[in-house]
């Protein structure tokens, strides 16, 4: 019988992120390996537990936000797989894909009827940095009306710096300038709590002239403030899945004698999209500007998979067809056909990203009378072909 491998981890327990991750690489490890795993509670800064110091073992996972706990590891002549790096010496293996996470933050933002929209972040970190800078690049792809917190630019390479009452001010500055209404998309979702005080504290109402989402999903904190949080699901258990992917890779390849990557090379990381966006309180505009259009929303989602038509949203709605469009395209600058359709293929992209089943079955789910339809469609809206995004997605 093959002797189970030793795997340490050096993940952040106090973090919804980490535990995700942890939960994400304990899958595997019960699917596909005869893995004994070592591992206490800790935070995201601390260093390497005294009891460590003599560790033998087969292979780390590990979120090393400081050279100092990188360097640590290296005496323990084993594979390792980095989850975050300082940003300096040490990259991520495996990644949020920041491009995909920012595109989900400025489609919801979009969707909810926000005119202008904003970044803010007082981390300064090189996480945050490639946030505010996907986040950029498709405001300005898209001709949007986009602001950036200047505090948010060169980073300090600090993982995770502490908030201090001085930046209080600079903020409430910043958010009384900008152009209502606004929705504003926050590096994390402790820097979101840091939004909604300041807009309470200056008498801004969240979420009829500001909109702010979270990132990360603390789903006991989002769910506590008021009004809730809306934020992006981060993925962090496809993170730690990929993670124990790579270990296990990197693991075999050694006990073949083949060479082992080093971290400090080159090498192009494991990008996992997010979840997506979950909704809540704080970004739910229409519900406020116009609970008739909120109606029509719901009741899109509820039925878009079923067929529904426009003239059948006017109908339940007791809205004429004209005035029906004319309310879509004045909050949402779209049609209500183009809300259902977004609907029909946001829910295929759910189905592609978290089933097996075969692209023709979803198809038919979504709504489309062939899977030619489907593809076609798809491919308009989304870029690719359903394939290849499950290609991209699907862990």
């Amino acid at each position: 019988m093959a002797q189970a491998k030793q795997i340490l981890l050096l993940i952040e327990t106090s973090r919804v992120f980490g535990r995700g991750v942890i939960e994400g690489i304990s899958r595997y490890g019960k699917q596909h390996a005869d893995w004994l795993f070592h591992f206490e509670d800790r935070g995201i800064l601390e260093e390497l537990p005294r009891w460590l110091r003599n560790w033998q073992g087969d292979g780390i996972i590990v979120r090393s936000p400081t050279r100092a706990l990188s360097q640590a590891l290296v005496k323990f002549h084993c594979p390792v797989v980095e989850l975050l790096g300082d940003g300096l010496t040490t990259t991520a293996e495996v990644a949020n894909d920041e491009y995909l996470t920012a595109n989900d933050a400025v489609d919801h933002l979009c969707q909810q009827g926000f005119e202008h929209l904003a970044f803010y972040s007082f981390a300064n970190s090189w996480w945050s940095d490639a946030r505010r800078d996907a986040f950029e690049s498709i405001a300005d792809d898209r001709g949007l009306s986009a602001f950036i917190f200047p505090g948010a630019y060169k980073g300090t390479h600090q993982p995770y710096p502490v908030w201090r009452q001085a930046y209080q001010t600079p903020l409430a500055r910043w958010l009384e300038d900008l152009p209502k209404p606004v929705g504003i998309w926050t590096a994390a979702d402790a820097q979101a709590i840091r939004v909604l005080e300041a807009c309470r504290q200056a008498g801004f109402r969240v979420p009829a002239e500001v909109g702010i989402l979270g990132t990360s999903n603390e789903n006991e904190v989002c769910g506590l403030l008021t009004p809730s949080l809306s934020s992006i699901d981060l993925n962090a258990q496809a993170v730690g899945y990929q993670a124990a992917v790579l270990l296990d890779t990197k693991m075999s390849d050694r006990s073949k004698r083949k060479r082992v990557r080093s971290r400090s090379s080159k090498f192009k990381p494991i990008l996992v999209p997010p979840a997506g966006v979950v909704a809540r309180q704080s970004t739910d505009r229409i519900a406020i500007v116009d609970p008739e259009l909120d109606e029509a929303m719901k009741m899109i989602q509820q039925n878009a998979m079923d067929g529904i038509t426009v003239d059948e949203l006017a109908k339940e709605t007791l809205l004429s067809r004209s005035t029906l469009e004319r309310r879509f395209r004045h909050v949402l600058k779209c049609t209500p056909s183009q809300a259902i359709n977004r609907a029909r293929i946001e829910h295929a992209k759910a189905l592609l990203r978290d089933t097996a089943w075969p692209i023709s079955k979803i198809g038919m789910k979504t709504g489309f009378n062939s899977p030619e339809n489907f593809v076609r469609f798809f491919k308009r809206l989304v870029g690719e072909t359903p394939r290849r995004y499950r290609h991209r997605h699907y862990a």
